[in-house]
């Protein structure tokens, strides 16, 4: 079955552009040429794409360029973003091949443009030779197989865009694929929750985010778009994710909420202090340890803040070998809850209570939820990559799997397991979004399920392809990202409202 990119429908516009439109009905010679122009560049491009493609499976990879090569449609000259004014300026040369997609650049629209026209041309493996050159109207045999047999990207007609890699950047395009597809981070950027012409702060990394959502929610385009701002954003503002080199997600992920709370408007300085920010009420939770003294019953307790829980299958294995239970095969999500909240023997010396004259005592530790945000990121370290002083050399992978759900209630993890005050849907978490790796540190790969909707979809960096919940399912994750779903139906519901307005 043939497999188009986009279907030529009758209401789609003649040309691409006015601009277009005046070279391809001003004679049929200056439309030939242009035709046959655009046709053996792009021609050639695929070709140094498909020469390129088989160099890199033998070569180590090398970035020569974050950015897209502009390539003139008139003459040889080869252009980057910035050259393209002082070029058309200089020659009167309007239209360009863009080098990511092949796609036409109008310098007078100064947009990328769509003709239907000339890609059909194409399709056709124009040019042709004169004597065999025939009229491709909509009525013709092969219109009719195109529109029978072709189908778009899925990506295109569900509205959801992958990344480009930038450079072994998919630890960074995996965790804005999560963020993007948060629904209260959608309602806070989309609607100008950070105005970014009125950022006073350096290095922002606030602002690139700003834009990634505003182009991921850019109906007029499906292809996939790059994230570059924030790839420098970070080289910035972080010395040890900088480099194309394989990095840890979730370091990233730590990093740019760490970034984001540092820079939003009237945040705390001092993480004790109950910040009022948008972010910090998104994103960071407050984790509580209690200590008892075995000898003295005396209760230690400290309250530090958490952007995410690391879950450890290896601890819980041998809470449970200790406690005499068998240890299943494939532990779960839930049981790594349970021995992550269950109480923890400490040996004598590991613990000085005050109550004792500050001699080391034997004690029980137990870890509980204070307080749960709004976004909830888990960390399953089984499958996961394992950093020491962000040495190469002493880097490892644990593999393993953990069985996670859908859905959650992470009440009985908190410090009131057995509220009644509180009704349980107010602790109901949806998984929206999940990270995989696969293969070794250096030359692993990161991929996402994200909840597009009322469908999951995989992002492969600039590849979107749907998934199913067994999809998701059956997937060895790295890490799991949870939305409050109480506060998630209101913010439906909000948009819903707007919408009917």
């Amino acid at each position: 079955m043939a497999t188009t990119t986009r279907v030529f429908v009758k209401s789609e516009a003649e040309y691409g552009c006015e601009h277009l439109a005046a070279v391809l009905t001003k004679d049929e010679n200056t439309a030939a040429q242009f035709r046959e122009s655009f046709a053996k560049s792009r021609t050639a491009m695929e070709a140094r794409k498909k020469s390129s493609a088989a160099h890199k499976a033998s070569a180590p990879k090398t970035i020569f360029s974050l950015r897209p090569a502009y390539h003139c449609l008139t003459c040889p000259e080869i252009c980057e973003s910035g050259g393209r004014d002082a070029h058309s300026e200089k020659t009167g040369h309007k239209f360009y091949l863009e080098s990511r997609k092949g796609n036409i650049f109008c310098q007078g629209c100064d947009d990328l443009v769509y003709d239907g026209g000339l890609e059909r041309l194409l399709a056709m493996g124009y040019p042709l030779k004169a004597s065999k050159k025939r009229k491709f109207s909509e009525s013709s045999a092969d219109e009719v197989y195109v529109r029978t047999n072709a189908n778009k990207r899925p990506c295109g007609r569900e509205g959801a865009r992958g990344l480009y890699n930038l450079g072994q950047s998919c630890y960074m395009n995996v965790i804005l694929q999560a963020l993007l597809h948060d629904p209260l981070l959608n309602t806070y950027f989309l609607g100008n929750g950070h105005q970014e012409h009125d950022c006073q702060w350096p290095r922002c990394v606030t602002c690139p985010l700003a834009d990634a959502f505003a182009d991921a929610n850019n109906t007029e385009k499906n292809d996939a778009f790059t994230a570059v701002q924030m790839l420098y954003a970070l080289w910035n503002g972080c010395t040890a994710l900088q480099g194309y080199r394989q990095q840890d997600a979730h370091e990233f992920y730590q990093f740019l909420v760490d970034r984001l709370h540092a820079t939003a408007e009237g945040h705390a300085e001092s993480m004790t202090e109950d910040c009022p920010c948008f972010f910090h009420k998104a994103f960071y939770g407050k984790l509580r340890s209690t200590v008892t003294c075995d000898n003295c019953g005396n209760i230690t307790r400290t309250e530090d803040p958490i952007m995410d829980l690391s879950l450890d299958v290896q601890t819980r294995a041998k809470k449970r070998a200790l406690g005499g239970q068998d240890t299943p095969s494939t532990p779960t999500l839930y049981g790594c809850l349970e021995s992550f909240t269950s109480p923890e023997r400490l040996s004598a010396g590991m613990y000085n209570c005050s109550e004792c004259g500050g001699a080391g005592q034997k004690a029980t530790k137990q870890l509980r939820i204070k307080k749960l945000p709004v976004i909830l990121c888990m960390q399953l370290k089984v499958g996961q990559l394992i950093r020491f002083g962000h040495s190469e050399a002493v880097s490892e992978k644990l593999e393993g799997r953990v069985n996670f759900p859908l859905s959650i209630n992470m009440l009985p993890y908190t410090t009131k397991p057995n509220s009644q005050k509180v009704p349980e849907s107010k602790y109901v978490y949806d998984l929206s979004t999940a990270v995989i790796h696969k293969g070794q540190l250096d030359t692993g790969h990161y991929y996402a399920y994200c909840r597009h909707g009322d469908q999951w979809m995989l992002f492969n960096d600039d590849q979107v392809t749907p998934a199913t919940e067994a999809d998701v399912l059956n997937e060895d994750a790295y890490l799991l990202f949870y939305n409050l779903r109480s506060l998630t139906a209101k913010v439906d519901e909000q948009k819903q409202k707007s919408h009917g307005h």
